[in-house]
């Protein structure tokens, strides 16, 4: 195990000697750059042009940065439009409801919390931004979940421990089918103190041009400060404003 963590540190410092001043190496020169020797270094190089991280000059022999690094900073900076785009009306949800707003996306077999916004209300939340939670838990995960095909609901249980955070979590295969049905139905979900002790959470989705789930936004806060009342105008200002994210995002309703 430390080997192989030895080698991949090497392999990220390969990669991370690249920048703007520094576009295209010879393998000598990493070699130097980073004390390794040649014959390991050539190594490291194949490796990653065979992975598509580094590409090597035909004529120079030289190594300059690969394609796969793009597609992946095309993955990052179209979370970060994404974010971008739907942070006012995040903020306009904090404003409203005076209780943390949470942007959500999933990430295999899991939501990562890419945004978050407090209020001077503060609550204690397990979803911290950039943690991530199962897709069976919690009111920002299971609006996520609820749009996916069924045959990822189905390949997700199978593959996945449904892990209970505490008595409310939801463990149980067909209970989760039947809460995601409803979620889809009435279009939003809602969560009582399934990962959290004390917290209540209601997320709606957003959806793209294309009408595919890209995230959800959730809105939580304590018990004690979401009575019946509170509960249905949050409700409605968590489906408003996620409704104008889409809008924002390209999504017209079907009519």
């Amino acid at each position: 195990m430390k080997r192989l963590i030895s080698s991949l540190e090497k392999a990220l410092h390969i990669l991370s000697s690249f920048d703007f001043n520094n576009q295209v190496f010879s393998a000598q020169a990493i070699s130097d750059r980073l004390n390794i020797p040649l014959s390991t270094t050539y190594r490291y190089l194949e490796t990653l042009k065979e992975r598509g991280f580094l590409l090597r000059n035909p004529v120079t022999k030289n190594y300059e940065l690969g394609f796969m690094l793009f597609r992946l900073g095309n993955i990052v900076s179209s979370r970060m439009k994404l974010t971008e785009t739907i942070f006012p009306h995040m903020k306009s949800l904090s404003s409203l409801s005076d209780e943390t707003v949470l942007l959500t996306v999933i990430s295999g077999l899991e939501v990562v919390c890419i945004e978050r916004i407090e209020t001077q209300r503060l609550i204690k939340l397990t979803l911290e931004r950039g943690s991530s939670l199962p897709l069976h838990a919690g009111a920002s995960s299971k609006i996520l979940l609820a749009f996916q095909e069924d045959s990822f609901v189905d390949s997700m249980l199978k593959k996945t421990v449904l892990t209970k955070f505490t008595d409310n979590t939801i463990t149980d295969p067909d209970l989760l089918k039947k809460d995601l049905k409803k979620i889809r139905k009435g279009g939003f979900s809602f969560s009582d103190q399934e990962v959290d002790l004390g917290a209540i959470a209601i997320g709606a989705p957003i959806f793209d041009h294309k009408g595919k789930v890209v995230a959800g936004l959730t809105v939580a806060g304590p018990r004690e400060r979401i009575n019946s009342m509170k509960k249905g105008r949050l409700i409605q200002l968590v489906k408003e404003n996620a409704k104008r994210a889409s809008y924002d995002l390209g999504y017209r309703e079907p009519r």
